[in-house]
């Protein structure tokens, strides 16, 4: 069967959009030539839709006396944490869903995209069923209880809602927030900032210490350098990120040497504050974000950031699945690696 790549390719495309042609993606906004095409070119090689390989399958046609019964493709549901609005500003989990797709189509397993109708609860739009459900972000008991009703086999990717029931894949905040504040200390800086959302969703979505400010905290406590005047809460997106960092530039508080800001997503906002206040990065103050996207990568300045390492989540979500599939598995929290990308906005005081 042809590849998500592939397809891409021939229709002039991303491979993005082509997995949410085929998995006729009610929330994808493209013109019905477009659509159209990419259909076309998956037909032309050899790539079935999943009502099509699910007849198969039940059709006897498909197998003789010889042969071995025909297998079905997985299915694997995904469900986000966030809507498509939401999705389009903190692009870190709309990227997150399209390297699992990736990975899902080398596998040859088929994605159903899971949404949430007028009730909230989290539907699909076919009648066939799940072998499994990758559920990316953090999401309520009920919503969790929505995912039961399909399958019992269910992956987390950026959440831990039960160690004791659920596998799940999560970055490693801590040796996160570690890098960035070495990187400060390296440099000379001590009076570090930290942008973002103090309390945000936890696990099953209720407000909670987020692990970013946790770490940092605690980092600072230890050196017995912890000043909550350096805290800037805020919501994390560059709406209130902005609000927020010029609420602190007005107030007359003394700038300090370096800001944490703890999602790629708050940097635009952040970026627009210092420029309005003529505040140079690194000249006048450093910073580094996190999730390393390229809200970070294509700033002016770049900004140096944590890479948090999309593939190596997704493929340990699909290794999961597949130990569930074979009942080899009690459930686990694989913690992934972090890395600091420095770009330059950070230099020696």
């Amino acid at each position: 069967m042809a590849t998500l790549k592939e397809i891409a390719s021939m229709a002039g495309v991303s491979s993005a959009t082509v997995s949410r042609v085929l998995n006729q993606d009610p929330s994808l906004s493209v013109t019905q030539e477009t659509r159209q095409r990419v259909l076309d070119t998956a037909k032309e090689l050899g790539y079935r839709t999943v009502q099509q390989r699910y007849n198969s399958v039940q059709s006897p046609a498909e197998t003789d006396q010889q042969s071995q019964p025909v297998t079905a493709e997985r299915r694997i549901g995904i469900a986000q944490m966030f809507e498509t609005p939401q999705l389009l500003e903190d692009i870190y989990y709309m990227l997150l869903k399209n390297v699992l797709d990736e990975i899902c189509f080398e596998k040859r397993w088929s994605t159903v995209m899971l949404f949430r109708n007028a009730q909230g609860h989290f539907v699909k739009n076919d009648d066939l069923p799940l072998d499994g459900i990758v559920a990316i972000g953090r999401f309520t008991q009920g919503e969790i209880a929505d995912f039961q009703e399909y399958t019992e086999n269910i992956v987390f990717l950026d959440s831990s809602p039960d160690e004791e029931k659920y596998c799940s894949i999560v970055p490693n905040y801590h040796l996160a927030v570690r890098q960035v504040l070495d990187c400060f200390w390296k440099h000379g800086y001590e009076r570090v900032a930290y942008l973002g959302g103090v309390y945000t969703f936890g696990a099953t979505k209720e407000l909670s210490v987020d692990p970013r400010f946790y770490y940092y905290k605690n980092s600072l406590l230890d050196r017995n350098c912890y000043d909550a005047d350096l805290v800037i809460d805020c919501e994390m997106d560059s709406r209130s990120s902005y609000a927020a960092m010029k609420e602190y530039l007005e107030s007359g508080k003394k700038l300090p040497e370096a800001i944490f800001a703890a999602s790629d997503v708050v940097a635009p906002g952040l970026l627009r504050a210092l420029r309005e206040y003529q505040i140079g990065i690194p000249e006048d103050i450093g910073v580094i974000t996190f999730n390393n996207t390229s809200l970070s990568q294509l700033s002016q300045p770049p900004l140096s950031s944590v890479e948090v390492f999309l593939r190596e989540n997704a493929d340990a979500a699909a290794l999961c699945m597949e130990l569930l599939w074979q009942k080899k598995i009690h459930p686990k929290q694989i913690i992934i690696s972090c890395k600091l990308e420095e770009r330059g906005s950070v230099k020696d005081k």
